[in-house]
């Protein structure tokens, strides 16, 4: 702790006051709305300008982050300006605070950019595969062998109609695999003797 801050007589001595008892509750768990009555002052509101004070002067952090509640942070020494808190950056996808991840994208938004990445690159896959005439697939298991169009298996409709749905809540989105696509000359080779779909019944090889 910084004594210089104690005789500092740029600070009002309920500011000072103010700035022993926001350390000591932090070092004690001390709950925020016990904080008013330590300093004398009859409520959070009369605290704010207080709070105010030791924020300009770089001993605590007001940091206001949308979509978070407000966060106080408090230093033992003032902190230069290019150390304390920086205005919240909204996060370019949904408008979020983006500070706690990556400026400027929040956690759910670039989960979200990736897994549309490589669920792109399936797609492409999936759509090579099929140009080049394969119609029968494998889902994750191999278990059976099924039409490329079953309705059991994934398709691109499915999984890019899922991504939205995940953009719009902005929430995590796995990485659900598109089957792997064959010709029937490819599983002729490969000696295939996978069991035939009931769902959508291939033709048999």
């Amino acid at each position: 702790m910084d004594r210089e801050v104690f005789l500092d007589a740029g600070l009002s001595a309920t500011a000072r006051l103010l700035y022993i008892v926001v350390l000591a509750a932090a070092d004690h768990v001390v709950p925020a709305k016990q904080i008013p009555a330590l300093v004398g002052l009859p409520d959070g509101e009369a605290v704010e300008p207080f709070l105010q004070e030791l924020d300009k002067a770089g001993l605590v952090d007001l940091g206001e982050h949308l979509g978070q509640p407000l966060a106080t942070t408090v230093s033992p020494q003032p902190r230069p300006g290019e150390r304390r808190s920086h205005p919240c950056v909204p996060c370019e996808g949904c408008g979020e605070c983006s500070c706690r991840y990556m400026t400027g994208r929040c956690k759910p938004c670039d989960d979200a950019d990736r897994a549309e990445a490589r669920l792109r690159q399936e797609v492409a896959r999936w759509k090579a595969q099929r140009e080049a005439g394969a119609t029968y697939a494998k889902g994750s298991s191999g278990a059976r062998l099924h039409r490329w169009d079953c309705p059991s298996l994934e398709n691109p409709d499915k999984v890019m109609a899922r991504l939205s749905e995940v953009r719009e809540l902005s929430s995590y989105i796995g990485h659900p695999r598109l089957p792997e696509l064959f010709t029937a000359e490819e599983l002729r080779a490969k000696g295939c003797r996978t069991r035939r779909c009931a769902i959508c019944g291939p033709d048999p090889l």
